[in-house]
């Protein structure tokens, strides 16, 4: 496996990589040892496709298929992904990787930046765990998904640099090329993209991105105010912090309307931060969100199966654990709003205690918010 690149991401803590490598991920030297190798397929199709990843791991003996049958952690119905258990410490010597993460978006892919936050909302799912603090994939869904591997690698750079930057526990992130064919193509979009990054827009060449986001770059986020629907936006003011900022899904915006009129209502000096309708759509949402997530005291967050099947809500919840790491203080109050019947809450979100409000119980929530309030 050779080095062709890396981007250094400089951080407070610690620093952070990003290296674009060739070579044969079923095969990773112990040089470029991995923590959790991540890789994409068709939902529940395992077959040995010839020259695909599949294939050559099968080669040495090593099934998707049957680590498949027993999944560690399964969040296909949310997050089109799985995790196997680990490998056996053989198997961990053989491959030099502890697991596999497996990403089967299926006819869902639609456009790249759909594919990447997907990707991302696998991995920050553990990436929370010491353990998995090393990724290796190659450039995912490129293979026999056929995506165009220059819409898909700026916008996974993009969405890598800006949960690196702002302190997703990764040490490393290891995109790897098998093909000679594909290596220059992809080693002249990962230059054209760290050239940005690094000095600003130049001259590039055909099919790299033609900018690059100022709030990547600087790892600095526009601060966002909003209000409640039917009330005017005020002027922006610098440094503005909230008391709570509010994670729901949209279907039970009638249920969150109640609870931020009863919460002003008990206290009209609080500052909530919940109607995020005035965001407009498009790449540079997760980093307002981001913003307005790290001037709040509290994240509340409204748990249903609808909020687990919003990729919006995993993206705030992420936000939201994510600042909760980097400042090892307690940021979420999770709201059990909605029963789970056909699916379980997910882990990363059921392991904190609730306020339980289920089925919508405005005398719950009244309760919810005594108790919050206090």
């Amino acid at each position: 496996m050779q080095l062709l690149s890396q981007i250094n991401i400089q951080r407070s803590q610690d620093n952070a990589v990003i290296q674009l490598l060739q070579g044969d991920l079923s095969a990773i030297p112990a040089e470029y040892a991995t923590d959790i190798l991540a890789m994409s397929a068709f939902p529940g199709d395992y077959t040995a496709l010839k020259g695909s990843l599949i294939r050559a791991f099968e080669d040495r003996e090593l099934y998707i298929g049957q680590l498949a049958l027993h999944k560690e952690v399964d969040l296909l119905s949310q997050l089109n992904c799985w995790l196997s258990k680990p490998l056996s410490p053989d198997d961990q010597q053989k491959f030099n990787f502890k697991r596999i993460l497996c990403f089967e978006p299926g006819d869902k892919i639609k456009e790249p930046e759909e594919v990447v936050g997907d990707i991302f909302r696998c991995i920050n799912t553990f990436a929370f765990d010491e353990d998995n603090n090393e990724v290796a994939m190659p450039i995912i869904a490129t293979g026999n998904q056929k995506m165009p591997v220059n819409k898909i690698l700026p916008a996974l750079l993009e969405a890598a640099v800006f949960w690196l930057k702002n302190g997703l526990p990764l040490k490393s992130l290891k995109l790897v090329v098998y093909q000679d064919e594909k290596a220059q193509e992809v080693l002249s979009l990962f230059e054209a993209f760290k050239n940005k990054l690094y000095n600003g827009p130049t001259e590039n060449p055909k099919g790299a991105p033609s900018s690059l986001s100022k709030e990547i770059k600087n790892a600095v986020t526009e601060q966002v105010i909003l209000n409640p629907p039917g009330e005017p936006a005020p002027q922006a003011e610098s440094k503005k912090g909230y008391d709570y900022f509010l994670s729901y899904a949209h279907v039970h915006s009638k249920e969150i309307a109640y609870f931020v009129n009863e919460m002003k209502n008990k206290n009209k000096d609080l500052s909530v931060f919940y109607d995020k309708d005035s965001i407009p759509p498009g790449r540079l949402w997760i980093q307002q969100i981001s913003s307005a997530i790290q001037q709040a005291n509290k994240v509340l967050v409204f748990l249903s199966p609808d909020y687990d099947n919003s990729p919006v809500c995993w993206d705030e919840f992420q936000c939201a654990k994510l600042m909760e790491y980097n400042r090892k203080k307690n940021i979420i109050q999770t709201v059990y709003l909605y029963g789970y019947k056909e699916t379980e809450m997910p882990l990363i979100m059921g392991i904190y205690s609730y306020i339980d409000c289920r089925e919508g119980s405005t005398e719950k929530l009244d309760a919810c918010l005594d108790q919050l309030l206090k």
